[in-house]
């Protein structure tokens, strides 16, 4: 179908090619062509306002570039003659080189040759349909190109104009749509007619494209949202954000105050204070340096304009110093050796010194960003800081994590002190492969952002033609200049990601503390109930630390986080406060009226098990002599109810004959124990329990937050967002089991007689703040899909894990027992485990809806994919 005359593959300037140099677009051959187009604005359900543009063109091939649209979209004829239809030959940017970071595409565009279409003047001809759909989010006060329209973003009020490119201004409009939403068009020149098919504002030119300009007042959620990179807003996001750390240090600096009024603890326990009280100190020190840098940045509006991105490229050195400092303060707690310590005081010069003395290395940040480029020796200075403060960053990070899992006894290394060899070769790794994510991710978002560039440098220009940008210095230079400025940023991207995972050793140090605690108590009260004072804090607080969801965004502000450390806190707090006195320990003697949890001892545990067998072996007996089939004819019903009685005879704590309660069974006080000896005992049972559940539900939650429609677009196209995948992966596992630490240490304080009841209590407790955000969302409009699933989830696994308890709790009788179904049965009985199968299949069957429903859904937006397991 292609002649010779389209033999040349420059993006440029022949005739032949198409085009000359005055006018590369050949727009002339663009008259004839026909222009639908259609822009919706969508403020619903999401946090920023999406907006869609589709272009449809009908080209005719008499254009002297129309056969290029039938090339591979790879070729440069099929980049210039696209971008002649949608962007012009005008060049806004970097000449040759054009980037629009804001336009997203679910696709390449469409291209169908159309044949005996009816020409504009005569006859017929053939045409090529180009559809070109684009999508982009108004989350920045600026201008915003998607498509043939602008979108100016003022603080209350919006513009939408139509600004087709040059070379099909001159067109035949046949039909513009604009869609402005639910909020409606304040004002629209030219005036809109009639609109067909249910349009919302339509033009039908038939002639040249029009100035259409629509005036927009969206509602405050969604212009609040467009400013968050402005001062004050993104200040005060940061500074919601500290917030939530320092109430962290707070509470654990109101329980190391507490802490000394107690009796001397042994050994153990004093180191496990004295991590606490070091470790409080460092996350104090940390946070205010990594965070007071990002309240900086946002109350100077460093990122609030795109276009000054060469300036903004000054911030970034800054990185590696804060960066060193972190590091070398989370080594100087982690006691490292003399090697790790020369390691890390090498680093943090390599980081340090590029930041402080950039003239050493000829390094400008604004023009290491631009091209030509810099120097080999800037760029490797650049590079050995951004490596080497990422390097001190984790190192100095596994030697705090370390130092508080071993002296906590949560971990038991073979050696004293870690092998240097194993720490850089660990280190190494890492940062290899945090590397190439990174930069896969960054490539693959310059081709997004580049994609109708010529990928042709000045000198590859046919002989005889003339560069239409000959001062630029082609796509080349251009393309490694943004893999500079990608490397220039890689430290603070880095940072901020890291930063927010310092709850994992501050959960860590809290259960080093308990752990110490329960293995130095000597009342069987305390070591079997739970702890007391302080040492109850801490577990309440492993909820909001390491169990609660990161739910601290209202129109895309993080000023509230704070706020839901407390709301998930009080929750737990107030449930226990209202079970107080109504859990199964709390029942009384018939006689003594003393409370079953004062009588109870670990001692017992033999003695219950085995009336406990008795009492469903006596029940049986009863349900068959009800049912008419008793075994033998002289078993009185008489008999068997004297027999069950004696079962619940029990002496009190001070040896008097009593019974116990008269609606407790010898079951519920057997299940009342749980399967360990220790409060601690149970915590870890139940935490080690959760870990099979929680896989499939796990994995469900990464693919509907990071893998299912537009979620995954920005996993692929985001920094970090591969390596954020496998990460978050564990880290709602480690929530979990943090869920079961705390539904096992309270065991004896939540109410309900079974495990699954007990759950419910902790479920409950995750869902309330969560029901108050959703809530929040339904009131601004935002997006919360993920919310339902994660609090089913973590129900279902609270629900299972409590069952697996009481499975545990009467382990001794696996051997009786054909499967756990069976054992299952026997423990609960009939009527009660009817009640939890039901229970099961309710909680499954909204899992399997809501499931049902993400798979349905195209996703949430691309800035607001869901919640996720990090603070």
């Amino acid at each position: 179908m292609l002649g010779p005359a389209a033999a040349p593959t420059a993006y440029g300037a022949t005739v032949h090619s198409g085009g000359t140099s005055s006018d590369p677009c050949a727009s002339q051959g663009l008259k004839k062509a026909e222009v639908d187009a259609a822009l919706r604005l969508d403020h619903d359900d999401r946090t920023y306002t999406k907006v869609v543009s589709e272009l449809t063109i009908t080209v005719p091939l008499a254009w002297s570039l129309a056969d290029g649209l039938l090339l591979d979209p790879r070729s440069d004829r099929y980049r210039k003659a696209m971008r002649c239809l949608v962007r012009g030959p005008a060049v806004r940017g970097l000449k040759g080189v054009e980037t629009n970071w804001q336009e997203w595409r679910a696709g390449e565009p469409t291209v169908t040759p159309v044949q005996d279409v009816p020409a504009l003047d005569q006859g017929s001809a053939r045409s090529v349909e180009v559809v070109v759909r684009a999508h982009g989010w108004v989350d920045q006060r600026n201008k915003l190109r998607i498509g043939p329209w602008t979108v100016h973003v003022g603080r209350a009020k919006w513009s939408v104009r139509l600004t087709p490119p040059d070379p099909v201004r001159a067109a035949t409009w046949r039909r513009i749509v604009v869609d402005p939403g639910g909020s409606g068009a304040v004002s629209a020149k030219p005036e809109a007619t009639v609109g067909r098919n249910g349009d919302r504002l339509a033009w039908y030119p038939d002639a040249a494209a029009p100035p259409i300009e629509i005036r927009i007042a969206p509602g405050w959620p969604r212009a609040y949202a467009a400013q968050d990179d402005d001062p004050p807003f993104a200040a005060l996001d940061e500074t919601g954000v500290l917030l939530w750390w320092l109430v962290l240090v707070a509470a654990l600096g109101c329980v190391l105050v507490t802490l000394p009024l107690l009796p001397r603890p042994d050994r153990a326990e004093l180191r496990a204070r004295e991590d606490l009280r070091g470790w409080a100190l460092v996350l104090l020190c940390v946070v205010s340096v990594v965070q007071g840098r990002n309240v900086h940045l946002g109350a100077i509006g460093a990122f609030e304009d795109n276009d000054k991105w060469q300036e903004q490229a000054a911030h970034a050195p800054w990185s590696w110093l804060t960066a060193a400092v972190v590091g070398g303060i989370l080594l100087s707690f982690g006691r490292p050796g003399k090697a790790l310590a020369g390691t890390g005081v090498l680093l943090g010069a390599a980081a340090v010194l590029p930041a402080l003395q950039p003239d050493l290395f000829d390094l400008d940040p604004k023009t290491f960003v631009t091209a030509p480029g810099p120097t080999d020796l800037t760029t490797a200075a650049v590079s050995a800081a951004a490596v080497c403060s990422t390097a001190l960053l984790f190192l100095g990070s596994t030697a705090a994590v370390r130092r508080l899992a071993v002296d906590g006894g949560l971990y038991r290394p073979r050696r004293v002190r870690p092998r240097l060899r194993g720490l850089l070769a660990g280190t190494l790794i890492f940062l290899v492969i945090l590397g190439v994510c990174y930069a896969a991710a960054a490539e693959r978002d310059w081709n997004r952002a580049s994609w109708l560039s010529p990928h042709i440098d000045p000198g590859g220009w046919l002989p005889g033609s003339t560069s239409p940008f000959p001062d630029d210095p082609g796509y080349g230079a251009w393309h490694r200049a943004e893999l500079r400025s990608n490397l220039l940023w890689f430290t603070h991207n880095v940072q901020n990601w890291w930063c927010a995972l310092l709850w994992i050793p501050s959960g860590l140090a809290i259960l080093g503390l308990l752990r110490a605690r329960a293995e130095t108590t000597t009342d069987a009260v305390v070591a079997l109930r739970g702890p007391a004072g302080p040492y109850r804090l801490l577990v309440l607080l492993l909820f909001p630390v390491m169990v609660a969801l990161n739910i601290g965004e209202y129109t895309a502000s993080g000023a509230l986080s704070w706020v839901w450390f407390f709301a998930y806190l009080f929750a737990l707090v107030g449930l226990l406060r209202l079970a107080s006195g109504r859990t199964v320990g709390d029942k009384q003697l018939e006689k003594t009226g003393e409370p079953l949890n004062r009588t109870l001892r670990v001692s017992h545990r033999l003695v219950l098990l085995d009336r406990a067998r008795t009492y469903r072996e006596r029940h049986a007996q009863l349900r068959r002599l009800d049912q008419g089939q008793a075994d033998d004819a002289t078993v009185q019903r008489r008999d068997l109810e004297t027999r069950l009685t004696r079962l619940h005879r029990w002496r009190s704590s001070r040896g008097s004959r009593d019974h116990l309660p008269h609606d407790v069974s010898v079951v519920d006080a057997a299940l009342v124990l749980g399967p360990g000896d220790t409060w601690w005992e149970n915590g870890v049972r139940a935490a080690r329990l959760t870990q099979p559940v929680a896989l499939p539900l796990t994995a469900g939650l990464v693919w509907a937050n990071q893998l299912r429609g537009e979620a995954l677009t920005s996993t692929l196209h985001e920094r970090l967002g591969l390596p954020d995948v496998l990460l978050q992966f564990l880290l709602w596992q480690v929530g979990y089991a943090a869920a079961g630490m705390v539904l096992g240490a309270l065991w004896h304080q939540l109410p309900g007689r079974r495990g699954p009841t007990k759950a419910f209590c902790v479920a409950l407790a995750y869902a309330l703040p969560a029901g108050l955000f959703a809530f929040g969302n339904w009131a601004l409009g935002e997006e919360q899909t993920g919310l339902a699933f994660a609090v089913a989830a973590m129900l279902l696994v609270l629900t299972l894990t409590g069952i697996l308890m009481d499975l545990e709790t009467f382990r001794e009788e696996h051997r009786y027992w054909r499967g756990r179904i069976a054992r299952l049965y026997s423990i609960y009985q009939m009527r009660f485990f009817s009640v939890q199968v039901a229970w099961l299949l309710a909680q499954t069957a909204a899992i399997a809806t809501i499931w049902q429903f993400l798979a349905e859904t195209g996703g949430s937006p691309l800035e607001n994919s869901g919640v996720s397991q990090t603070p």
